[in-house]
C-alpha cells in the first residue's frame, strides 16, 4: 500500500495573478461590444432588467414584422436594401442588449 502524500499549507505554491478588474476587462473588448454595454447600461439606468428585456423584445419583434410586411408589400415597390440592413442592424442590436443582460453581464471578449 502506497502512503499518501500530505501537502502542508505552508508549502510553496505559485502566487495566483490578480484578477484583471472590471475596467481592464472592459477594455479588451471589441468597439461593438463597449457599445453593447453602454447601451444596456444606458437602458437598466432607466428601468429594472426585466423590464428592458421586455423592451428589447418587443422593440425586435415590431422592427422584424415591419421589415416583413414591406417585404411582403407591393411587388411592384423597390424597398431600398440600405434601409432593411439599417433596421436588421437595430434589431441584431435590440437582441445583443438582451443577450447580454440576461447572459449575466460578462466582461470577456468570448460572450458574443
Amino acid at each position: 500500500m502506497k502512503a499518501k502524500k500530505i501537502i502542508s499549507e505552508k508549502s510553496e505554491q505559485p502566487n495566483p495573478l490578480p484578477a484583471p478588474s472590471d475596467q481592464e476587462r472592459r477594455d479588451k473588448l471589441a468597439p461593438w461590444q463597449k457599445q453593447i454595454i453602454a447601451l444596456a447600461e444606458a437602458r437598466l439606468s432607466i428601468d429594472n432588467e426585466q423590464g428592458v428585456i421586455s423592451e428589447m423584445h418587443r422593440r425586435a419583434i415590431g422592427l422584424s414584422r415591419i421589415v416583413e410586411d414591406l417585404a411582403l408589400s407591393e411587388p411592384d415597390s423597390e424597398l431600398p436594401l440600405e434601409a432593411v440592413a439599417k433596421v436588421m442592424q437595430i434589431i441584431e442590436e435590440d437582441i445583443q442588449v438582451a443577450k447580454w443582460i440576461v447572459g449575466g453581464r460578462p466582461l470577456d471578449s468570448e460572450w458574443f
